[in-house]
């Protein structure tokens, strides 16, 4: 009995040192250089570990991947029963978002999956904390999410999540806006597996720092997106030692072509090694992203870094994950 408990609260007190770290991690570059700042809050959030994977998962079945990836992968979980939370914080903006996911409910070929979430302003004057010379944004974004999955075989599956959000500031401005994906998956027998997702159904809310240090909202049509994917897993029959996934991301509106990849590497049951890659050879960007996983027969502990000097991709995430 007592190796049992120590296995159970050894991960719990590596999550409660990753969760203090991360909330002090200073950033690892250079931020913004623009003195008021504006750009878009993120419309979902993906969980930390196919953020590590460049958020290649579209296609993934057996990584416990958020809804927000694509929300058809639910109609083929195989084991669908789990808890989520995910932890964020951005070094470009000082936002930070936490959510958290609830067990899916399966009735026969359909699957429900809940979701709720909140961005607010990160904390200041943390020890070694990054300097707070440029403004940032002083906003609260409480989201609300629902995932409906139906499974049309043993191989197939057709999903939606519609989000509902509301967005206050500092200068008591408030939003509501909806957002919708749609996404599908099929994955025959064998070691690879193909997903499909459109996002950008609805409306997005952006921000502007003013020169009096206020925050003012305003929302616009979702940029809109398509991505194709496809994981491949070896070996299935028994542990998997390597997943690699790759996808390719059109967003409309925007020049090029994103390539991304991803790969996991699991040398022994416990540790999960990842990195991926985003790119876009029209606008000469490369991003990368690594993270690291750890797994118990209790929970499964995640971290990720997306350290690139770029709005929007200089962050990183904790997750928690625990099936039952």
């Amino acid at each position: 009995m007592k190796k049992n408990l120590t296995i159970r609260i050894q991960p719990l007190v590596a999550f409660t040192f990753c969760f203090v770290l991360f909330c002090q991690l200073p950033a690892m570059s250079q931020t913004q250089n623009d003195e008021y700042p504006k750009g878009v809050l993120p419309s979902q959030m993906f969980d930390t570990r196919s953020l590590s994977l460049a958020s290649t998962t579209i296609a993934d079945l057996y990584g416990r991947p958020s809804i927000g990836i694509n929300a058809a992968l639910s109609g083929l979980f195989n084991k669908p029963s789990f808890f989520q939370f995910n932890s964020n914080r951005n070094w470009n903006n000082n936002l930070m978002q936490h959510d958290l996911t609830l067990p899916t409910l399966s009735i026969g070929a359909h699957h429900i999956t809940t979701r709720f979430g909140i961005l607010h302003k990160g904390f200041e004057n943390l020890p070694f904390s990054s300097s707070s010379s440029l403004h940032n944004p002083d906003i609260t974004m409480y989201r609300a999410e629902l995932a409906y999955a139906i499974a049309l075989s043993n191989y197939f599956s057709l999903g939606t999540l519609q989000s509902i959000s509301y967005v206050t500031t500092d200068g008591e401005e408030q939003y509501w806006n909806y957002f919708a994906d749609l996404g599908l998956i099929y994955a025959p027998d064998g070691p690879v597996s193909y997903g499909m997702v459109f996002r950008g159904l609805g409306q997005e809310t952006t921000y502007e720092i003013l020169e009096t240090g206020q925050t003012a909202l305003d929302r616009r049509l979702a940029r809109q997106i398509l991505e194709i994917g496809v994981t491949f897993r070896y070996p299935i029959e028994e542990r998997t030692y390597m997943s690699i996934s790759f996808s390719n991301e059109k967003r409309f509106g925007e020049d090029g072509l994103w390539y991304k990849g991803g790969v996991e590497i699991l040398p022994v049951s416990v540790i999960n090694i990842r990195g991926g890659m985003m790119i876009n050879f029209d606008q000469s960007l490369f991003i990368p992203r690594v993270g690291l996983g750890i797994n118990t027969s209790v929970l499964q502990l995640d971290y990720m870094i997306a350290p690139k000097n770029l709005i929007g991709e200089q962050f990183h995430q904790i997750g928690l994950t625990i099936p039952f």
